[in-house]
């Protein structure tokens, strides 16, 4: 049997210790190139998402802008309308519509507590009549309401209805539109 002579066996050991280390090297390369592909997916992901997290807020935005302008718009149209009654109802009579009774008995429903700082327009009754009428039939001094009252009357209360309903329609879009 020949044995080695110890420059062969330092060679194959600087041969063996050479591979190691290209294998190492090799090995650090590829898990880097790994690590590289890994983070770079990552950063792309995170880039999609913000895009679409500001995509969304876009959206959102464009929708509650659409929509406060669409429900300005109403407003402008409902005060050009109260706009025309009011002046049709400033050609009306200023005669007795509604007796001092049913004016009382129509202030006096659902009354606004004194606490929350309600107050009635100008023109308006704040409650009901200061002294009500003893006599139904006989109310010639009592307060009344009159064609133009009444009308007034029924065109703010449509008014501020319209307005309200407008709002709270743009509030449910909004939260509609929201959830989707």
């Amino acid at each position: 049997m020949i044995l080695p002579t110890p420059a062969t066996l330092y060679a194959c050991a600087a041969s063996a210790l050479l591979a190691a280390a290209l294998a190492s090297g090799g090995t650090y390369k590829v898990m880097d190139w790994h690590e590289q592909a890994h983070n770079t997916a990552r950063l792309k992901a995170e880039q999609a998402a913000e895009a679409a997290a500001q995509s969304d807020a876009r959206q959102q935005r464009k929708f509650a802008d659409k929509a406060a302008g669409d429900h300005a718009a109403q407003l402008a149209i409902l005060n050009t309308q109260l706009g025309d009654a009011r002046a049709h109802i400033a050609t009306l009579s200023n005669r007795r519509c509604l007796s001092a009774r049913t004016v009382g008995l129509l202030n006096n429903i659902a009354p606004s507590p004194p606490r929350l700082g309600v107050r009635a327009p100008a023109s308006g009754f704040a409650g009901a009549p200061p002294t009500p009428a003893a006599d139904p039939l006989d109310d010639a001094g009592a307060p009344y309401a009159s064609e133009r009252d009444t009308a007034g009357a029924i065109a703010q209360c449509k008014a501020g209805y319209a307005e309200l309903a407008g709002q709270l329609n743009a509030i449910l879009d909004i939260e509609d539109a929201r959830e989707k």
